[in-house]
């Protein structure tokens, strides 16, 4: 079983899962061409996953069948495990966990597409209903305290299949970077009574220098600080800690603006690889005054180097000002 590992000096936890170690490679070849190999994503090869365990499909088909559009299954090389309980052990020295949590696989296609930029509208929106379903799904169960939904498109963005995907990882704690999050949330809202994140909103709405795009519901925007080039986070314009408490209005509007960012990157960088990153309350936060959800898109352009890894510190060489106002110019 996976477990977590705490260093001593930091404190920081890591996930030892060498089950990983096993999982096939399959991108798409240097030369552009996909994989050669049977890919257990398509349909009809829904034997090569493990059971699906929430699926949009035709109404007339069983699961575990072809006639889906977004198909949610269990990793099959998870880092995290829902067996046992999250107990601490120590040796008197070392401190460590057993790898508790869920770990899942939403599958965003039937067909093969290998860009997330090649699917249609209407298939963003069947995406975000998957992954708000399975966050509600998820939050009732009370063993865990933070749901976290991630995308890994591209090689050098850490995916190891190409057909398009992305996951989510249910914890039984709140990791550190989310715990700073909110902390960082509540401690501006103690101060003024309002959530940061709608100051953002307001303050790049006013100013519009690091605006990437906006709509009646959504905002696009470069933040202030980003720690990669052309990083970008989308926003809900009105107050909202939840993800999984968004309305199929809003998810209409938000698979808009992400299928309209995620074209204008792939236009300005030929099919650039990205990581995102959904960030939405904790389950005892849901209706957070200070927090407000939103998704975080960090395009992979360049590496982290020594300076990054030794300080902690990351350098950007792109300001977001340049990035947006780049961004904007791009025409679909």
């Amino acid at each position: 079983m996976p477990e977590f590992r705490q260093d001593p000096v930091t404190g920081r936890w890591v996930i030892i899962a060498s089950e990983r170690a096993a999982r096939p490679r399959q991108m798409v070849a240097a030369n552009g061409s996909a994989s050669s190999e049977p890919c257990p994503f398509c349909a009809g090869h829904e034997a090569m996953t493990p059971p699906e365990v929430w699926a949009q499909r035709d109404s007339n088909r069983g699961a575990d069948t072809p006639g889906w559009q977004v198909r949610v299954v269990t990793n099959k090389y998870p880092a995290l495990e829902d067996g046992g309980e999250w107990t601490n052990r120590s040796d008197g020295f070392y401190r460590w966990r057993n790898g508790f949590g869920v770990h899942e696989v939403i599958i965003e296609s039937p067909d093969h597409a290998v860009n997330m930029g090649a699917l249609d509208a209407a298939q963003f929106v069947n995406i975000l209903r998957a992954y708000r379903e399975r966050l509600r799904a998820l939050k009732n169960d009370r063993r865990w305290r933070y749901l976290l939904i991630y995308k890994n498109q591209g090689d050098r963005a850490g995916a190891t299949v190409e057909h398009v995907h992305s996951q989510l990882i249910a914890l039984p704690e709140v990791p550190k970077q989310a715990a700073d999050e909110l902390y960082g949330a509540n401690k501006h809202f103690g101060a003024t009574g309002r959530c940061i994140y709608c100051d953002i909103n307001r303050r790049e709405l006013e100013h519009g220098e690091r605006l990437v795009a906006q709509s009646e519901r959504f905002v696009a925007l470069c933040p202030f600080a980003p720690r990669f080039g052309f990083e970008t986070w989308i926003l809900p314009w009105h107050h909202a800690a939840a993800f999984e408490e968004t309305s199929d209005q809003d998810l209409f509007a938000f698979g808009q603006i992400l299928r309209e960012f995620i074209l204008k990157l792939n236009r300005l960088f030929d099919n650039a690889p990205f990581n995102y990153l959904l960030h939405s309350a904790p389950a005892e936060d849901s209706a957070a005054k200070s927090y407000h959800w939103h998704m975080e898109i960090l395009p992979q352009l360049t590496r982290a180097a020594g300076f990054e890894w030794g300080a902690g510190v990351h350098m950007n060489s792109v300001a977001p000002e340049d990035a947006a106002r780049l961004l904007r110019q791009v025409t679909l």
